[in-house]
């Protein structure tokens, strides 16, 4: 079984059977390094792992929140079109960058509120979703990432605010 550096072991009979074209591979290594710059925590923790080594005798695949992107990105949307997926790639790096820059330094109320706001949202009727809906649903989906990631402690590099500020500004200029 041939191994890639940077993919998940759990993603080789994907590359084997051919679900993972080259792009996709590359943009999943890209996803995996960029989730790991932001996350300051695991997906599993230290102390989760040795008790699952413990009952189990095995320690869980999945450990680090890369793992955790990288794997379900492949596994869901695998079909896409190369481009499709690449866009899914981008969309999770641009959430991560949003959330960080939303979310910190925010009181506890104004979390509070988005909250409240997505879980309104989500109740609501997907054929029935106005921008509002579809806004307070993102900003639940960011408060997530920004709390789950611990994104607080999180300081956005340079590369990271450059590629978001050329991100938005090719988003301005396709929407334009």
């Amino acid at each position: 079984m041939m191994e890639i550096n940077g993919l998940h072991s759990q993603l080789s009979g994907m590359v084997q059977r051919g679900q993972l074209s080259g792009r996709k591979i590359a943009a999943l290594i890209e996803l995996r390094e960029t989730v790991e710059r932001f996350a300051q925590c695991s997906y599993v923790e230290q102390d989760e792992i040795q008790a699952l080594k413990e009952k189990y005798g095995a320690e869980p695949e999945v450990v680090s929140w890369g793992d955790y992107f990288q794997t379900e990105v492949a596994s869901r949307h695998f079909d896409l079109s190369d481009e499709e997926f690449l866009k899914i790639v981008d969309t999770i790096r641009f959430d991560l960058v949003s959330s960080t820059m939303i979310f910190r330094n925010k009181s506890s109320e104004f979390c509070e509120q988005v909250r409240e706001e997505a879980i309104i949202a989500s109740g609501t009727d997907r054929d029935q979703w106005n921008t509002e809906h579809e806004q307070a649903a993102h900003m639940g989906i960011l408060l997530q990432y920004f709390e789950q990631l611990k994104l607080s402690k999180c300081e956005i590099s340079d590369i990271d605010q450059r590629w978001f500020e050329s991100f938005l500004q090719q988003s301005a200029q396709s929407t334009g």
